[in-house]
């Protein structure tokens, strides 16, 4: 069976993690064909990240291959990543997700497309992935949690029962939100903060306990 081009959208570090994670569960020997990167930087074109090349922007690749592949974005920030996915979707291309074998999922997770789970990850019952979600290595989700779409979990960080990441919100590396708390969207904790309340929409909160420094 012929297997479907696949593009990785952004050629940065976390790039690398995901093209791992595709490794790592054998989609890009069955079902897929991972042909390269896109990235708007031509600093990056012609350059090669673990053996596959780095292509052009999304429309330079549409412009030149046949067909509509497949894609996963791997734009770590939240805001760019919604707009560059809304341009391969006008493509016409297909997100698809990327989960690591070694991800602990219960069977009654629901996970959105073009959502990313990392390494040693754990997702407990009754949680709820949106799409093009970031879930990093070593993070845990706790039972009854909702990341909406485009929400990010950095590597460590830790979300327990029944708490919310609102569309695009980002809990930084070794964060951790108490039971029930909610950030807005586009809010931020900090990496190794601990967020005992609520977070607004795109503030920002850091320490133990988090408390607001910054809205956006």
């Amino acid at each position: 069976m012929a297997r479907h081009p696949l593009i990785v959208i952004g050629s940065g570090g976390f790039s690398r993690d995901v093209v791992w994670a595709m490794l790592n569960s054998s989609m890009v020997y069955t079902a897929h064909e991972l042909v390269g990167f896109c990235d708007d930087d031509p600093a990056r074109w012609g350059q090669e990240i673990m053996g596959y090349p780095v292509l052009g922007s999304p429309e330079q690749v549409a412009a030149t291959r046949i067909g509509q592949p497949s894609f996963i974005c791997s734009i770590g920030d939240n805001r760019a990543r919604s707009r560059v996915v809304a341009r391969a979707l006008n493509l016409g291309w297909q997100p698809v997700s990327v989960i690591d074998p070694s991800a602990l999922i219960a069977d009654e997770v629901t996970i959105g497309v073009g959502s990313y789970i990392g390494a040693r990850a754990i997702v407990s019952p009754q949680a709820r992935i949106g799409s093009y979600v970031i879930i990093n290595n070593h993070t845990t989700i706790g039972h009854d949690c909702l990341l909406e779409d485009f929400a990010q979990v950095g590597p460590g960080g830790r979300i327990s029962g029944f708490s919310v990441l609102r569309e695009g919100a980002l809990l930084g590396a070794n964060a951790v939100i108490a039971q029930g708390r909610e950030v807005g969207p586009y809010g931020v904790l900090g990496a190794c903060s601990f967020g005992m309340s609520d977070i607004p929409a795109a503030a920002t909160a850091t320490g133990i306990p988090a408390r607001v420094v910054m809205r956006r």
